[in-house]
């Protein structure tokens, strides 16, 4: 089943890619809102409720070899800034316990709304993993942040300052 995700989650990339995906196109427009349960299932997230705050959108997935540097370096982030900066890992396994799992193995304290249905994946048409969005206090797509290095890493926190 992952080898499958991952044909699939390649060959969304390269149509998302020749289609236009997203990309710059996104930058400016206000962040389609979402309600999901988290992987614990205890609570509903929804996106609009962070307004006020600068908010990072990571989709993840257990199978995403990036995603184990990405998340804890993303959790690190969100420490810094403690109230200002809400980061909103969404996963999108087939396998909630596999994601609870990763979670426990990396220690890693974040918001984790589970798209089950892959919904929220399809609505933002996110081409690859890991895929960031950060979005502005009022809800804005601002950056987009696709794949994890670590000069992305610091990419991501110098776009993250700039909307502080």
């Amino acid at each position: 089943m992952k080898v499958i995700w991952f044909l699939l989650i390649i060959i969304i990339s390269f149509y998302s890619i020749l289609a236009g995906g997203i990309g710059k196109d996104w930058i400016g427009k206000q962040a389609p809102e979402f309600s999901l349960r988290t992987l614990e299932g205890d609570t509903l997230v929804n996106l609009k409720k962070y307004r006020g705050k600068v908010v990072v959108i990571d989709f993840w997935a257990t199978w995403c070899a990036p995603c184990k540097k990405s998340l804890p370096a993303l959790a690190y982030l969100e420490s810094l800034y403690l109230k200002k900066v809400k980061v909103l890992a969404i996963n999108i396994d087939d396998s909630k316990s596999n994601a609870i799992d990763f979670l426990k193995k990396y220690k890693l304290n974040l918001t984790t709304p589970y798209d089950a249905k892959k919904k929220v994946v399809a609505k933002y048409d996110v081409p690859g993993m890991p895929s960031a969005i950060i979005i502005d206090k009022n809800g804005i797509i601002q950056f987009l942040h696709l794949g994890y290095t670590e000069d992305q890493l610091k990419e991501l926190r110098k776009n993250i300052e700039k909307l502080l």
